[in-house]
């Protein structure tokens, strides 16, 4: 319908205007009426063989970003996302590190995702995730969020411990706002109002009654999974402080690359 919206986001060769459920219906009944129009099949055996090794981001394979003492935010995610259980509601705050949970943690169902971004602000994940356990108890509610996110909201988990709620939360701390960090062209503004000293998100949340663990390594990213695994028992949030290699995720990946021609 609008002229101005040709090419703004793909190369296109041919625009068509018009209201796009007329124009689909002309089309259709044009091409339908051409002797030798054969619509494209798109089940095909490649296809479903394709879905069938493709099904899971869990299953493809990946280069490992970590460091010596920063993990990559994938194999933290696939890691918590094999031990805990099936039945959960998984609760992801805003920012480049979205990509993870949203990639990596499978759901059972459409009640099992909780979308919090809808006003494009972080800092909601952890008190949605209070909502979405106290309105289902019988899951696991694991909430992922950033570091920044984190530190504008954790005092939503003094909620969580009064009311004996077993959340997970993964903290991705990459010591920045990532999405600030990968939206910014490096030639662009300074980057020191979005990046922060070391926080200890681990010893912050048990400040507030969690349990708090922290991951920089293979060892201590088993010893967090084991924590997270006994569920069952836990009467209190886990608060597990990721640090984590920063790069941009699929939710950035695009506008990074931009950035950087």
């Amino acid at each position: 319908l609008e002229p101005t919206a040709f090419a703004q986001h793909r190369p296109v060769r041919l625009g068509v205007l018009g209201d796009t459920g007329k124009v689909a219906a002309a089309v259709t009944d044009r091409l339908s009426s051409t002797a030798d129009f054969q619509p494209a099949r798109l089940r095909t055996a490649e296809l479903a063989d394709r879905i069938a090794r493709e099904r899971s981001w869990s299953g493809l394979p990946y280069e490992d970003m970590g460091t010596a003492d920063r993990m990559d935010p994938r194999t933290v995610t696939i890691a918590f996302d094999q031990a805990l259980p099936d039945q959960r509601i998984v609760v992801p705050d805003g920012g480049n590190f979205t990509g993870y949970p949203a990639m990596f943690f499978s759901v059972p169902d459409h009640k099992g995702y909780c979308f919090t971004q809808a006003f494009q602000s972080i800092g909601l994940g952890i008190a949605s995730s209070i909502g979405a356990s106290l309105a289902d108890r019988t899951r696991t509610v694991i909430c992922g969020v950033g570091d920044g996110g984190f530190m504008m909201s954790c005092n939503e988990l003094d909620t969580a411990v009064r009311n004996h709620l077993p959340l997970i939360v993964v903290v991705y701390n990459d010591s920045a706002y990532g999405a600030e960090i990968h939206h910014f062209d490096p030639e662009g503004p300074a980057r020191d109002m979005v990046t922060f000293p070391e926080t200890d998100i681990a010893a912050v949340a048990r400040g507030l009654g969690c349990d708090g663990v922290t991951v920089r390594n293979r060892e201590e990213l088993e010893q967090a999974v084991a924590v997270a695994a006994s569920q069952p028992e836990r009467t209190k949030p886990l608060v597990v402080d990721a640090k984590i290699t920063s790069f941009p995720s699929w939710v950035l990946l695009a506008h990074a690359a931009g950035a950087m021609k």
